[in-house]
């Protein structure tokens, strides 16, 4: 599989398998941002005209919802593009979206005239919310304004608070997510907002989807609700 090295941290790999059981509870941290609490074997389908798998154990990093996986000790990155499809022994399976090939869960998988069609849900960090969760912090902790950090109004990453002097306990807490969600119709990836979804149903339901998202009250962060569009507006 071909890949780039970047060693987050230093980690014994006895340590990436210390958790027997996955905590179902589980919420990632600035201390460790995966969406799993421990690596977990997957199969991991690479090419396009020539596919090959191998099985290895994988995570996705909820910054920027890329590929990870243990080689030899170290945690490595999946370089974009070279992973098409991984598949975990629970049933999720995750596939990279947009131009950034970033991973989401295939929530749904159906055929619309003849070709595969996929909900995906990618899940990410709430940068707004994690720049609240940051500013508050820093208005509580005064050493840290004693330091002469300047905000700038520059957006603050995981990166800030896991190198804030003063954000031990900070980083130790639960990061801010949201979810996205992307439709796969006829062979097209698209993000599924209000503006694409028009873009892509049949101009005569137009008007119709406006008033079944106001009725339904359709929340575009939502699995349920997003199903309930793509039953709706895709599947009929």
């Amino acid at each position: 599989m071909m890949k780039k090295i970047l060693t987050l941290f230093i980690l014994g790999f006895s340590f990436l398998v210390a958790f027997s059981q996955n905590n179902k509870n589980w919420e990632p941290t600035g201390v460790w941002p995966f969406l799993n609490q421990q690596f977990r074997t997957a199969t991991v389908y690479t090419g396009i005209f020539r596919r090959s798998k191998t099985v290895v154990p994988c995570n996705i990093h909820v910054g920027n919802q890329t590929l990870w996986y243990t080689q030899n000790d170290t945690l490595m990155e999946a370089i974009p593009g070279s992973v098409i499809r991984v598949e975990f022994p629970n049933g999720d399976s995750y596939m990279p979206v947009g131009s950034e090939q970033r991973f989401g869960r295939i929530v749904r998988e159906d055929s619309i005239d003849g070709k595969i069609a996929r909900v995906i849900c990618v899940r990410t960090v709430n940068q707004k919310a994690l720049d609240q969760k940051y500013l508050d912090h820093m208005n509580k902790t005064t050493n840290l304004l004693q330091g002469g950090l300047v905000l700038g109004g520059a957006s603050v990453s995981m990166a800030d608070i896991a190198s804030a002097d003063a954000g031990v306990v900070l980083e130790e807490q639960p990061l801010p997510l949201t979810d996205e969600y992307y439709f796969q119709v006829r062979g097209e990836v698209f993000h599924a907002t209000p503006k694409q979804i028009l873009s892509h149903i049949d101009p005569q339901r137009k008007q119709e989807y406006r008033n079944f998202t106001r009725s339904a009250e359709i929340i575009s962060s939502n699995e349920s609700s997003m199903l309930k569009v793509w039953q709706e507006f895709f599947l009929k």
